[in-house]
């Protein structure tokens, strides 16, 4: 009887131990379940600079991260253009088939996080471990916030440098202004080398192509709006100095209509221009076809009086479907691309921006290949980057930001060539805006 009762006993012991590594298995192997992710993105590049590589640093990532995780399969949907991805985005969640990871446009940002389509991702950030925040610059870091909330990760970064024209500098005796330069010495040197050249009576040489309002307001501590979008500041002291500075540089070439044909001439000293613009267009051939005939360099933009020598710095984002039914596995997809240094490097290799993380952006392998594609040694060039990224200037979070921006842009070529009434013209012009945010 003893016998019999130990034999049951051992049976028994054996099918627990059976029923709990099959627990086991479910727990410790979640791997081993099939999961397809899907993946938004648009084809070519959010700067509007030729692109061919748009999509291979996404298949290569795709690849690498479907050999980490062989039961994952991670599908897009290519030939999806920038002009037409917001409305693409837009319709997939009215239809409730949102990619479960997909890249977020700046302007974007703040409708689709206050509508509901992003996830919140505080509960991975604060949690995961292996996960540090503090490894990004914290500007870009920033443009994925939104009231508080992180519903993104920044993917890649382009801050906006003053390009300058370093030949028609030295042909006016004027010596390369440096990274600290003033309002008065970029007005001091727009007004030297605005001038009639060949006699026939009309200016053909200039100072500045494309310098705007904006970029004054940025430099002279402006803020445009207050931080819940109910307010518009644009009758304050350092918005109203910004925009009368930029009538006052306009007026030395008397406000004449340039364009990038003038500046390409070399006819022109200074032109504002994104970093994506500078990597597509210093290396060969873009370089052969566009500044052909001078030799320039970057800087940062000229500070105002009440400011410092500051810009704006883009940042495209990515972010997880509030549908996706693969959150924790979309996060490590989402940190894949965002967070893992190997993945960042590819931004310098196949992208026209810089990575959002520090160690990256700093990193020697980063320069190494951009002196292979712009041919110059860019240790100086590397430093003002950081500069530029640590002290980025973000544009306020708020649903209607972009129309409220664009009805004043639209307005301020009117009133920076109205010769009188501009106290009256700004005031009224705030005071619609005013109207419009609060509506």
């Amino acid at each position: 009887m003893r016998q019999k009762l130990e034999k049951w006993w051992k049976r028994i012991i054996a099918v627990g131990l059976v029923i709990s590594l099959l627990s086991v298995g479910f727990v410790i192997y979640p791997k081993q379940q099939k999961i397809v992710l899907t993946f938004g993105m648009f084809a070519g590049n959010k700067w509007d600079v030729p692109d061919d590589n748009c999509y291979q640093m996404i298949d290569q990532v795709i690849k690498e991260f479907e050999k980490e995780y062989p039961n994952v399969t991670i599908k897009y949907e290519s030939g999806v253009m920038k002009d037409d991805y917001s409305e693409w985005l837009s319709q997939k969640a009215l239809k409730g088939d949102l990619p479960d990871v997909f890249m977020v446009l700046p302007e974007d940002f703040s409708t689709f996080s206050s509508v509901g389509m992003l996830k919140n991702l505080d509960s991975y950030t604060k949690i995961d471990k292996a996960f540090k925040k503090s490894n990004y610059y914290e500007g870009s870091y920033d443009a994925g916030t939104y009231k508080g909330t992180q519903y993104a990760l920044p993917y890649e970064s382009v801050p906006t440098l003053m390009l300058v024209n370093k030949t028609l500098l030295k042909k006016e005796h004027i010596k390369m202004p440096g990274n600290h330069w003033t309002w008065d010495d970029f007005y001091k040197i727009c007004q030297k080398v605005t001038k009639d050249t060949d006699g026939d009576g009309r200016l053909d040489q200039f100072g500045v192509y494309n310098y705007k309002w904006n970029d004054a307001t940025l430099s002279n501590g402006g803020t445009l709006f207050n931080q819940s979008g109910t307010k518009c500041n644009l009758s304050s002291e350092p918005i109203e100095n910004a925009i009368l500075f930029t009538k006052k540089i306009e007026k030395i070439s008397s406000f004449r209509n340039l364009t990038s044909d003038d500046f390409d001439s070399g006819n022109i000293a200074f032109r504002p221009m994104t970093f994506s613009e500078f990597r597509t267009y210093k290396p060969y051939p873009w370089k052969i076809n566009k500044y052909f005939d001078f030799k320039w360099d970057c800087i940062r933009l000229p500070s105002g009086p009440d400011g410092e020598n500051k810009t704006q710095v883009d940042n495209l984002l990515m972010g997880i479907s509030n549908q996706t039914k693969q959150g924790d596995m979309a996060w490590q997809f989402l940190k894949k691309l965002c967070y893992e240094t190997k993945t960042q490097q590819k931004i310098f290799q196949y992208r026209q921006g810089i990575s959002p993380l520090k160690a990256v952006t700093n990193s020697k392998q980063a320069q190494q290949v951009l002196e292979k594609s712009m041919g110059e040694n860019m240790t100086d060039k590397m430093k003002l980057l950081d500069e530029l990224m640590n002290n980025a200037l973000q544009i306020p979070k708020f649903r209607r930001y972009n129309e409220a921006y664009q009805k004043i842009d639209s307005e301020m070529t009117r009133i920076l060539t109205d010769e009188e009434e501009f106290d009256s013209n700004i005031l009224k012009l705030k005071q619609e805006i005013d109207k419009f945010l609060n509506q």
